[in-house]
């Protein structure tokens, strides 16, 4: 197995990392588009190293894989706390996938620090084309169905997965007058809110590489306003807290780039004109933007309903919880549906893998970004501006998973694996030191 062959792999894996919706059934099993790649790369990865007789692992892989163990630990704790059969289900699927993907971030993050910058570089470039694709996906999704009525998703995914994936359509949040639709643009992740805080990635990670030169990096920019724009389409609360707080922590980078106030002021004077033509001559826009700020609605008060249900929850097994992915079984009494998890990670961590798993959840978040702000103080000013942009996307990430669920998908496995290997890679503190693992080597 040659490492142009795994590397070829590799970034297929990442390009498709969030198109949820493509998916197969086999043996009463639902197979992901993501879980299927990241298994073959983890395979292909393994007997590879079985091939050059190689069982070498950078420092920084076995520390995830440490964590791992520790997880699985939590996890196997959880499994004497499961009380039915339907329990069971859930908890067995949700470690299987768990495991599939952090197998593939410990592993993958070996293979970018033995290939180096150069992949690296290549990994960022196809998982943010991945994103803008679902994201233009989901453009020409809203301009069919409001301009012919067509489903798009029947057009592609129903063929696509022989009838197997998703393809429901875009989301209906509701009507006005009871003939207009608003829609939510939920792309090929099939959910709006997915996709609204999967786009705060791209979008904090990208803004100060295009402030540092906004003449050069002008295409950058229209790619950073359309995806801002797919974004808001969401109609996505979560999505907008973790833009707040993303920009909050890229203030201090940003702020000293950004044009002179007048610069500033013209180039708003145009988008905020046309908002107010339309919020003063339009129901329908008046009506959108007061039910998604309405903190008061139906909406908030079901997201405050998970906190409110961790204690009872929690309560019969304080310590590892109710185990992993057990959630919408404890929740199936208010929602009648069989997997609707809560609306959000953390809550979901409490209660699922008890205190000490939240607490080890913590510790490892703590070691991202203590990773992260690393990347940060790289030599290079291109890297520092990448360290300043993942530092805001996960943290900014971390806060819209207060109010939903987007930390245990498979695209933040890519986050993390770009956080760690861009530390390992750039940071002046580890490139001091002696690692020849993390040296690029010829290909094969």
């Amino acid at each position: 197995m040659s490492d142009r062959t795994l590397d070829r792999i590799l970034l297929f894996t990442l390009f498709v990392q969030t198109l949820e919706k493509i998916q197969w059934q086999a043996g009463g099993l639902q197979l992901l588009i993501t879980n299927i790649t990241c298994t073959v790369f983890v395979a292909a990865w393994a007997l590879a190293r079985i091939q050059r007789r190689d069982d070498s692992l950078p420092r920084v892989c076995a520390t995830l894989a440490g964590f791992m163990l520790a997880f699985f630990a939590v996890y196997l704790a959880g499994y004497f706390d499961l009380a039915t059969k339907q329990d069971l289900a859930f908890w067995a699927k949700g470690v299987a996938t768990w495991l599939v993907h952090f197998a593939f971030l410990v592993v993958a993050t070996a293979h970018v620090l033995r290939r180096g910058a150069a992949l690296f570089d290549r990994a960022l470039r196809w998982f943010i084309a991945g994103i803008v694709v679902n994201a233009a996906y989901g453009a020409l999704q809203l301009i069919l169905v409001v301009g012919a009525g067509i489903n798009l998703d029947r057009l592609v995914v129903e063929p696509l997965t022989a009838g197997q994936g998703k393809f429901n359509g875009i989301n209906i949040y509701g009507q006005i007058g009871g003939s207009q639709n608003i829609y939510r643009i939920n792309a090929l992740t099939g959910d709006p809110n997915h996709l609204g805080v999967m786009l705060c990635v791209p979008i904090l990670l990208l803004l100060p590489i295009y402030l540092s030169n906004r003449r050069a990096n002008r295409r950058l920019g229209l790619l950073l306003a359309f995806l801002f724009i797919v974004q808001t389409l969401t109609l996505s609360r979560s999505a907008a807290l973790g833009d707040i707080v993303g920009l909050c922590v890229l203030a201090p980078t940003i702020l000293p780039r950004l044009p002179r106030l007048r610069t500033l002021v013209i180039a708003a004077a145009v988008p905020l004109t046309l908002f107010a033509v339309l919020y003063a001559s339009s129901s329908f826009v008046r009506t959108v933007i007061a039910s998604r700020t309405n903190v008061q609605g139906h909406g908030v008060q079901t997201h405050f309903e998970f906190y409110s249900l961790a204690v009872p929850a929690l309560t019969p097994h304080p310590l590892f919880g109710r185990g992993y992915n057990t959630f919408a079984v404890f929740y199936q009494f208010l929602t009648g549906k069989v997997d609707f998890g809560p609306h959000s990670f953390w809550v979901a961590t409490l209660v699922e893998t008890g205190v000490v798993g939240l607490a080890l959840y913590l510790v490892f978040l703590g070691w991202i970004i203590a990773n992260v702000l690393l990347m940060r103080r790289a030599e290079d000013p291109y890297r520092q501006l990448l360290g300043a942009g993942l530092t805001a996307a996960v943290i900014g990430t971390v806060a819209a998973n207060f109010f939903y669920l987007t930390m245990g998908f498979e695209y933040f496995y890519v986050v993390l694996l770009l956080v760690v290997s861009g530390a390992a890679l750039f940071a002046p503190a580890r490139a001091r030191q002696p690692a020849g693992a993390l040296q690029p080597s010829p290909a094969s």
